[in-house]
């Protein structure tokens, strides 16, 4: 499906993309880098979808927004911003924007989005022609018109059309699911029967409303947040002809908008109490609190220069996860001997092992062969699996790493006799920054992203990673991966 996309967004390299993106596509693409040259090209073309920057060094984009509704109600919006939360989110839909599409995004999502929203002003073109060539009531319209009937069932959104004398003439499979019924037993019914179940009240106060005091709403419908629009469609006589009701589940934006504050908040503390620390230390030694001799604060520099190391560290992790979500697909690989790196990890990790007693036990049935993975990336794995369980033992503890083929898949299980975990620790392993906090964990370093990344690395590459745990006596993790 091709169309016309106007792209307003003041970032030279994100503006450039996201053309380059949509070309290859086929789309006839114009861009801006402001408001006032969005508003230059609405002068003199017409555009399908609008894709807004929040941001933009003019107006924000709901000011922009609302111009490009005024100029032309048909074009699709879409509104592309890396400081998602779900107040900007509501807002935004609120005033009338058809998605919301946080960055950062591939460019799976980019095009998907597009096609969507091009579909959705094909249905709404469609039916405005079918409202111009015909004066007939939409029951007729909706059982004439297959290809109308075909579009609507393309959407994600949840859409039901009501004819003047209020009845529902029109529902795509996604409002049918909604219903828990099928199209044939809710088209022809009074739309007040057919929305008659507690969910759907909000909705039909809303159809009763008059037009100029309607407005998109929110409501929480099976456990799933959607914003709700209800817009009356006319001929070309103004006359009104029924009303249009969309649905669009907001479920994962309000998620995303969760997880998102949660990390940050968490990024924020796990960053201040370290700098907090090397901020007191660097104190006493600028302040010369223990004298003028330079060797008495040796300590306290070998403290706050740890405390930097492990800073540079956690930064390192983050953007490794940054990188690992952010490449959506796995490259070709040389092959390479998984049993090998399994062995040179292991001994990097011997001496730390000695020091307190801890036997590392390795069972490789896998040898020299080959396969295709990415050398760097199973190292992580690898290295992650067993730093923890040499890091989290007791003294004189145990560390079995076994590596074998199960059926087309590598498997790899490290098991450890260590302090193991709560079944709550043990389901929440995987989460940024987690660490159960307990008297046995309190001096031990890390930050709590190694097995995130872990767990990310090993999804992406179609495989699971399975942990179980009982407190004080060992964790088990397994991993397995397509070979």
């Amino acid at each position: 499906m091709t169309g016309t996309v106007l792209v307003i967004e003041d970032e030279y390299g994100v503006r450039t993309g996201i053309e380059q993106i949509l070309r290859m596509e086929g789309f006839e693409v114009w861009s801006a880098a402001c408001a006032r040259e969005a508003i230059d090209h609405l002068k003199t073309k017409t555009f399908d979808v609008a894709l807004i920057d929040y941001q933009l060094p003019d107006v924000d984009g709901l000011t922009l927004l609302h111009q490009i509704q005024q100029h032309d109600g048909l074009t699709k919006t879409c509104m592309i911003t890396a400081y998602a939360n779900i107040d900007m989110a509501i807002a935004a839909t609120r005033q009338g924007v058809d998605f919301f599409l946080p960055k950062p995004f591939t460019p799976e999502d980019l095009v998907g989005v597009v096609n969507n929203l091009l579909k959705r002003r094909h249905v709404e073109i469609e039916a405005a022609r079918l409202r111009e060539a015909h004066e007939a009531s939409l029951i007729a319209l909706a059982s004439e018109k297959s290809q109308t009937h075909s579009l609507v069932s393309c959407l994600r959104d949840a859409v039901l059309v009501v004819n003047a004398a209020g009845h529902v003439v029109l529902v795509n499979p996604s409002m049918a699911r909604l219903l828990g019924s099928n199209a044939e037993q809710v088209v022809g019914q009074p739309v007040m029967d057919v929305l008659a179940a507690p969910a759907f009240g909000p909705l039909r106060e809303q159809l009763e409303t008059p037009e100029e005091k309607r407005g998109v709403f929110e409501c929480e419908i099976d456990d799933r947040a959607h914003m709700v629009r209800v817009v009356v469609f006319r001929d070309e006589e103004g006359t009104a002809r029924g009303s249009i009701v969309t649905l669009s589940d907001i479920s994962e934006v309000r998620r995303l908008a969760v997880e998102k504050s949660r990390f940050l908040r968490t990024l924020v503390h796990e960053l201040r109490s370290p700098l907090g620390a090397i901020r007191s230390l660097l104190e006493v030694v600028m302040d010369r609190s223990l004298g003028e001799e330079m060797n008495a604060y040796d300590s306290f520099l070998q403290r706050a220069d740890a405390r930097i190391e492990n800073l540079v560290g956690m930064v390192g992790q983050l953007l490794t996860l940054s990188r690992v979500d952010e490449q959506r697909t796995t490259e070709s690989c040389e092959p390479m001997a998984p049993a090998q790196v399994v062995e040179e990890v292991a001994k990097l990790y011997e001496d730390q092992a000695r020091s307190r007693g801890i036997t590392i036990r390795c069972t490789l049935s896998d040898g020299d062969e080959r396969v295709r993975l990415d050398r760097d990336e199973w190292q992580t794995i690898v290295g992650n699996l067993i730093g923890n369980a040499v890091k989290y033992n007791k003294p004189n503890g145990m560390v079995e790493i076994v590596l074998q083929r199960e059926q087309g898949w590598l498997r790899l299980d490290v098991r450890d006799t260590g302090i193991g975990m709560s079944s709550d620790g043990a389901r929440r392993v995987f989460e940024e920054f987690y660490r159960e906090r307990r008297a046995e964990t309190r001096d031990t370093e890390g930050n709590g992203l190694g097995l995130s990344i872990v767990q990310r690395l090993v999804q992406r590459k179609g495989g699971s990673i399975d942990v179980s745990s009982v407190l004080g006596e060992g964790t088990s993790f397994c991993v397995r991966l397509p070979v």
